[in-house]
């Protein structure tokens, strides 16, 4: 209906207490718990347009906090470097592993798993 799924529920993960309570609940319920508007706007006692509208102004304030923090941007740039290190990692794990055996390969490969841990 209002906006991308995915894109609403990993805003709101970012910024929901931002959000007022009731922004929050009516968020949840949508976008979450897969409510239609008429089931939420029945459960308040309010109207379908009532509900509506309170959802489509908490995505405007949802989007504006992104425009304004960008923290959902940072997240994703720094999965990709994430998985980039880790990709790294095991091509660099699959070299010393070619090596063959021995003490010091054993420490490469610890310090390895160490640094993943750290990822």
């Amino acid at each position: 209906m209002l906006a991308d799924r995915f894109a609403v529920i990993r805003l709101f993960d970012i910024y929901a207490r931002l959000l007022t309570p009731r922004q929050q609940r009516l968020i949840r319920m949508y976008f979450h718990e897969d409510l239609s508007l008429s089931e939420i706007a029945r459960r308040f006692g309010v109207t379908r347009q009532a509900i509506h509208d309170c959802i489509r102004r908490s995505l405007a304030e949802l989007y504006r906090y992104e425009e304004l923090l960008g923290l959902a941007q940072q997240t994703r740039g720094y999965e990709r470097r994430r998985l980039e290190v880790m990709r790294q990692l095991d091509a660099l794990e699959d070299e010393i592993r070619a090596l063959g055996d021995g003490v010091h390969i054993e420490r490469m490969l610890e310090r390895i798993e160490r640094v993943r841990e750290l990822l």
